[in-house]
């Protein structure tokens, strides 16, 4: 490795406000020490793939390729088509920089999508400008991607929930018994999150919250509702010993609050006891980890009950991951229809509506 290679090393460890990370190659060029004090010079980190087949493989690494060679030739012609054609890597802008002037090979560069194709030696504030316009081109292509898969998520969405509540109000007119509709509807939320399990509680006029329905589809547990099976586990009491509202829960807070909680975590959520959970999990072998949490309101906005999902997957890797925010809206409005059944059952079976 050659001073100004150690020197890039060592400003990366050293510097943490580098602009960009530049993959460099350049074995066949004189000036290649030159070149990379430049960069650094720059506040660049450089790294030094020993290969342009190299540099294709870790392209996703860095933010710019600069190839700089004697003469441009089939070599940097084909990694330039492979990029222009990759569906992961063709945002990544490639400079190149050429001992020769041949102008034929340094246009037939810009024609296979080089962002510049430069003439060695090069101005320190020409190569500057150009790096720093290739990041701005970069960024842009980067959040236009975003944007562009953030509305093909938001449509799809919207579909599926149009798709589900369709569903949903067909067998909501075929069903009478109102706790298999809140079935329906459990099944349908965890369905779209793609999640493990899923809980309905209603609010008693106790001031507690008596769980109504339980399901884990990993661990095949299924209790309450049509299922003719007792759930054993006793009410969340919303009113502490000291007379004060109690928020030690989060499906506590969800129904004290009126608001829906996202936790990625419940193992390092600090804010609420999940203890109750833990000791489940030790029993179970389960690991519950992250919670969906929707207060159910009726048409007066009070809290009548919580929809709580758990544990939702990837849907590429199935690791468990925290739910996604885009989807959190579906299930708000699945909770509408959920709180407009339970709103009826809870009259017929409390004897009143009131909270």
């Amino acid at each position: 490795m050659t001073t100004a290679e150690s020197n890039a090393v060592a400003a990366h460890e050293n510097d943490a406000s580098q602009e960009a990370t530049i993959l460099l190659v350049s074995q066949q060029f004189a000036h290649r020490e030159e070149l990379t004090q430049m960069l650094v010079g720059g506040g660049h980190r450089v790294l030094f793939p020993p290969s342009l087949a190299e540099a294709q493989a870790r392209i996703t690494s860095g933010d710019v390729l600069v190839v700089a060679t004697a003469l441009p030739g089939e070599a940097e012609f084909g990694v330039l088509c492979a990029l222009r054609d990759s569906e992961t890597a063709w945002h990544v802008p490639v400079i190149i920089i050429s001992e020769s002037a041949d102008e034929s090979a340094l246009n037939s560069c810009l024609r296979l999508g080089a962002a510049d194709a430069l003439c060695w030696p090069v101005e320190d504030a020409r190569l500057k400008a150009r790096i720093k316009g290739c990041l701005a081109i970069k960024q842009h292509w980067q959040l236009l991607a975003l944007n562009l898969d953030l509305t093909a998520r938001a449509k799809q969405e919207a579909e599926r929930l149009a798709a589900s509540l369709i569903d949903l109000g067909v067998g909501m007119v075929k069903e009478k018994d109102p706790l298999q509709v809140m079935e329906m509807i459990l099944k349908e939320a965890m369905r779209i999150t793609d999640c493990e399990g899923g809980t309905i509680y209603m609010r008693g006029l106790d001031q507690t919250l008596r769980f109504l329905l339980v399901r884990n589809d990993m661990l095949d547990i299924n209790m309450g509702g049509s299922t003719g099976k007792p759930i054993t586990f006793p009410p969340l009491k919303l009113i502490g010993e000291d007379g004060k509202p109690n928020h030690q829960y989060v499906a506590n807070h969800a129904a004290l609050t009126g608001q829906t909680v996202n936790i990625e975590d419940a193992y390092s959520a600090g804010r609420f006891d999940f203890s109750g959970t833990r000791r489940f999990d030790a029993n179970t072998g389960y690991r519950s980890k992250s919670f969906l949490t929707v207060p159910l309101k009726n048409e007066r906005q009070q809290v009548i009950g919580v929809l709580q999902l758990i544990n939702a997957r990837d849907p590429k890797t199935g690791a468990i991951v925290r739910f996604d925010a885009a989807v959190q809206p579906t299930i708000e409005a699945f909770a509408v229809v959920a709180a407009a059944v339970l709103d009826a059952y809870r009259s017929k079976e409390l004897g009143s509506s009131n909270v």
